[in-house]
């Protein structure tokens, strides 16, 4: 087997591991800090051109690069590059963040989300996710000179993340005790033909179980809150877009490669968990004024949206699926560039009370958080709408109406916070004191592709979805 590496398959991750490296290696020799950003943007354009001319196929049993990973791949790196145009300008005010390890461990934690969606058995899926938590961890806990909470939502998040890996390796224990073998496709091979189906399943819960702790699902998700809100603001978006979009892209090529024998009843089990996390996400939402914290508890709804997918157990609601998360990507990229400028300038305005007028003040600032918070309300014409009418679609084509009726009863619930938001910044009168302001050209960037993006795919979703399905198409399953 030695003498078949391609290392060409693996050399995406590879070239991330070394640049990553290398930023904490010269960091301590550079006085201007801004390198490590002109050389992370350099990293993640090199990786756009890598990704598409990268080689298909098997690095060993363990990893492969497929249609599939090579275009999670892609999504990543875009939401990556919005990220770091964030952090750019962010960095520039918070001046005790802006160190070279900011850069690295964002590179760093992108190399674990990439390991992990091509990653072919358990054991690499274990290793890849602590990678990229690991790295997280550390991003939270940086902002400690700015938010002495930082350190708490750190602890929170690796203690809860922690008990995740603890749920994995049980998975995976029981999963090798009966089937063997860590592999998805001898996992599959099992299963197809009708062996151990209980116990796997059991096996398939607790990594689940491990899932649901990085998504935010219920009972999991009281973590999120505080690890939003005490992260710089770019980490936030990073978590919320970036990392669970990579979870979710993984949890669905764990199920369509090993364990697709089992999707029924892998949808029946997330039944439950799903409604109780958009229910449960939507209502903590209702009541909280700080902005950040709010999102936060619509992340945790959104990632129930996501999962609804999942419960539909076919081909279509695993790719609606995962196009939400690529929406919810660009709807939460976008928010928090938006916050991000506000962090910089007036950080009162991140409280909610303390928005009245604001459309008066930043007109301009209040038309962008409209369009964003109407598409994560879910209202026409923007994506948000249309990635929750996919969804509904897929379950109803899979009998599971009364779900469907639900999901739709707490989405109505859930537009409240971002109406009240809007109502705040465009109904209450209230003199706003003007401040000094600019808009620079990372910032524009960002909310430009994001918000032009959200009212683009609302109004013509057909070539993003169509785009999806054809990635899922890499894994030829029986349904």
């Amino acid at each position: 087997m030695g003498s078949q590496l391609n290392i060409a398959i693996i050399f995406i991750e590879i070239f991330l591991l070394l640049v990553s490296c290398f930023i904490f290696l010269i960091d301590k020799f550079i006085k201007n800090k801004n390198y490590a950003f002109y050389l992370s943007l350099i990293t993640i354009l090199i990786l756009f051109w890598m990704t598409y001319s990268a080689p298909v196929g098997d690095f060993t049993y363990a990893y492969k690069s497929d249609l599939f990973s090579s275009n999670i791949k892609l999504f990543l790196a875009f939401g990556t590059f919005l990220v770091l145009l964030i952090s750019y300008y962010y960095l520039q005010i918070y001046k005790n963040l802006n160190y070279g390890e900011y850069y690295g461990l964002i590179l760093l934690s992108l190399t674990g989300a990439f390991l992990m969606v091509s990653a072919m058995d358990l054991i690499t899926i274990y290793l890849s996710i602590e990678l990229m938590s690991f790295s997280i961890y550390f991003l939270i806990a940086l902002n400690y000179a700015y938010n002495k909470s930082s350190l708490e939502g750190s602890l929170k998040y690796f203690i809860i993340g922690s008990l995740g890996s603890i749920f994995l390796l049980l998975g995976l224990g029981v999963v090798y005790y009966f089937s063997g073998t860590f592999y998805l496709k001898e996992i599959f091979v099992k299963l197809s033909q009708g062996l151990y189906k209980k116990e796997l399943l059991l096996g398939m819960l607790l990594i689940l179980a491990s899932f649901s702790i990085k998504l935010s699902l219920v009972p999991f998700h009281m973590w999120a809150p505080d690890a939003y809100e005490s992260a710089p603001v770019p980490i936030t978006s990073f978590i919320a877009g970036i990392i669970k979009f990579a979870v979710l892209a993984t949890l669905v090529k764990i199920i369509m490669v090993g364990f697709i024998p089992l999707r029924i009843e892998i949808g029946k089990l997330l039944i439950p968990i799903i409604l109780f996390t958009i229910f449960i996400g939507n209502v903590m939402a209702i009541k909280q004024d700080n902005i950040i914290r709010m999102l936060a508890y619509s992340s945790i709804a959104h990632a129930g949206y996501a999962g609804l997918g999942l419960i539909s157990a076919t081909k279509l609601g695993y790719s609606f699926s995962i196009f939400y998360m690529f929406v919810y990507l660009l709807m939460v990229t976008g928010i928090f560039s938006i916050l991000a400028f506000l962090a910089i300038y007036k950080k009162e305005l991140l409280s909610i009370p303390n928005m009245k007028g604001m459309s008066k003040e930043l007109p301009f600032i209040s038309f962008l958080i409209l369009i964003f918070m109407f598409s994560l309300a879910g209202i026409p014409p923007t994506a948000g709408f249309i990635g929750k009418f996919y969804l509904l679609v897929a379950l109803i084509k899979s009998h599971y109406v009364w779900v469907a009726v639900l999901a739709m009863i707490f989405a109505v619930i859930g537009a409240y916070p971002y109406l009240r938001v809007l109502k705040v910044i465009y109904m209450d009168k209230n003199f706003m004191e003007a401040f000094a302001y600019k808009y620079n050209i990372p910032f524009l960037i960002t909310v430009g592709i994001t918000s032009i993006l959200i009212i683009l795919i609302g109004v013509y979703p057909k070539p993003v979805v169509n785009y999806v399905i054809n990635v899922l198409s890499a894994f030829h399953v029986p349904f």
